[in-house]
């Protein structure tokens, strides 16, 4: 497996990848393999390297190369003629788009739903919600263009506009006077705050999972109200001009089988 950018297989997932072998015995042929080209959110790092392990796994001949990014920057390359089969975004905006262009094949689908959660410094000025909105709190944010930007956004409204937390209408502009940058991608967002470059910020709730994996000891995580929290959507589809369809289209059906979606619940993913 290939990454661009900056385990023992489950008993019952021969069954769920049988199908896919077949597809990939027909478009392999004997040219000594195939490559299988992914663009995902970059919110989806972990899971998706995992994915990707374990595909290949079965398809011996298959290398899966994955380009992470935003999800906006991904349909924009797309958008512009970059090469993929696969593409999985942290929004359904991004997909949409792709899909009023002519650029997806068949009918997305959602595999994946995701929330947000606060990241602050353990030492640092932030350790309620409220304290977000307090002055001189330096804030991270993706960009509004970016899923996680946009979500962001969203959840500061909800809150601001929730009653029963308290926090007052004045709330969300309070946060965003507190902005500090504004990032292409949650990755970027969850290390301004690692490297205390940032007081705190608004990532998504897998980011938990990944600090874990990656040790990180200098941030905590606030959650949010369910309430008051968005539900993040997340959606795969094959492109239009796949250089390896029945291939595209394997893998698809593997993310979205049983064995997939226990994958991407260990990262933290919720259920589509």
């Amino acid at each position: 497996m290939s990454i661009l950018m900056n385990p023992s297989l489950p008993t019952r997932q021969f069954k769920v990848l049988f199908i896919p072998f077949l597809l990939l015995a027909v478009s392999c042929g004997g040219d000594g393999g195939a490559t299988l080209r992914v663009f995902a959110a970059s919110s989806l790092t972990g899971a998706f390297n995992d994915l990707a392990r374990v595909f290949e796994a079965e398809n011996p001949d298959v290398e899966v190369v994955l380009d992470f990014g935003g999800s906006q920057k991904l349909r924009s390359q797309l958008e512009f003629g970059a090469k993929a089969d696969v593409f999985a975004s942290a929004d359904s905006i991004q997909m949409d788009l792709l899909v009023a262009a002519d650029l997806v094949s068949g009918i997305p689908a959602d595999f994946a739903s995701n929330a947000l959660v606060v990241i602050a410094m353990s030492n640092g000025p932030v350790k309620d919600i409220s304290d977000l909105g307090n002055p001189g709190v330096r804030v991270v944010l993706g960009q509004e263009s970016v899923p996680v930007g946009a979500y962001s956004r969203q959840l500061l409204e909800n809150l601001s506009i929730d009653a029963a937390l308290g926090l007052g209408l004045g709330f969300m502009g309070d946060v965003l006077a507190n902005l500090a940058s504004g990032e292409p991608s949650v990755s970027f967002a969850f290390q301004k705050v690692a490297l205390g470059e940032v007081d705190a910020g608004l990532v998504y709730e897998t980011d938990m999972a990944a600090a874990l994996e990656m040790g990180t000891r200098d941030v905590v995580f606030i959650s949010i109200p369910a309430a008051a929290n968005v539900s993040a959507a997340y959606p795969i589809a094959v492109i239009e001009d796949a250089s390896e369809p029945e291939l595209a289209q394997a893998f698809v059906r593997f993310v979205l089988s049983g064995a997939g979606q226990r994958l991407l619940d260990a990262h933290g993913f919720g259920s589509p």
